[in-house]
């Protein structure tokens, strides 16, 4: 299944994909590794385990292979996230679940916050993934497993359309194994709709906000940047 998930990616990866506001580009090692290190060493990634790693450590453990890679995600023409995608057939989460055959798994990692949170970014990033896999890359299923210790990103996934389908114990953490499908996250955007406020203030607020909820990771009042180490 390796050589298929590698085959699924391969051609559609290799240049860049815009998707809304965000451009999506392969990892380059050598240009973004020093970066990611930095990232990796904040609080708020710990659920990565990756705290400390040596950049030739972090360097191997971020390699492209058939069965996962990883892109950078560009938003204003900087660096804002990582996803790595993976093939869960490969991965300790297949012991955990019937992998089927376009299942794409997901992990996420935010820069530092630099300046003044922006309103509902995290949630138009982690929109854009799930379209990036679900759309433009015709996977069937987004697979995660977020440790049941990060709270900030279960809400977040909620309303992505993410539904967890029961709680697994990995080797290095306790977590959710969760799936978006087209489905679940067409449903998720039309409950969002029926919540929306009807004014016409409101409403441009909301848009702007791309349906985020008012407290979501992104805000002032919470302006830790969620980890999805799924």
């Amino acid at each position: 299944m390796a050589r298929h998930w590698s085959r699924h990616c391969a051609a559609s990866l290799s240049t860049p994909i815009v998707v809304n506001e965000f451009v999506f580009k392969p990892l380059n090692l050598p240009q973004h590794l020093a970066m990611l290190q930095s990232w990796f060493n904040q609080d708020y990634a710990r659920f990565w385990g990756m705290q400390g790693m040596s950049l030739d450590a972090l360097a191997q453990a971020l390699a492209p292979s058939e069965h996962k890679l990883a892109l950078i995600g560009e938003w204003q023409a900087k660096p804002l996230f990582m996803v790595e995608l993976y093939d869960p057939a490969q991965d300790e989460v297949g012991e955990h679940y019937v992998v089927e055959r376009l299942d794409c798994g997901m992990h996420l990692i935010l820069a530092p916050l630099e300046s003044k949170p922006v309103h509902g970014l995290s949630g138009q990033v982690m929109q854009a993934i799930a379209e990036l896999i679900l759309e433009k890359l015709a996977f069937k299923r987004m697979v995660v497993e977020p440790d049941q210790q990060n709270h900030k990103i279960h809400r977040l996934n909620s309303q992505i359309g993410i539904r967890y389908q029961k709680a697994i114990q990995l080797r290095s953490k306790a977590a959710f194994l969760g799936f978006c499908s087209a489905q679940s996250r067409q449903l998720a955007q039309k409950t969002s709709a029926l919540l929306m406020p009807r004014t016409a203030t409101q409403a441009t607020q909301v848009t702007h906000a791309t349906h985020a909820n008012p407290c979501n990771p992104c805000n002032p009042c919470n302006p830790c940047n969620p980890c999805n180490r799924s």
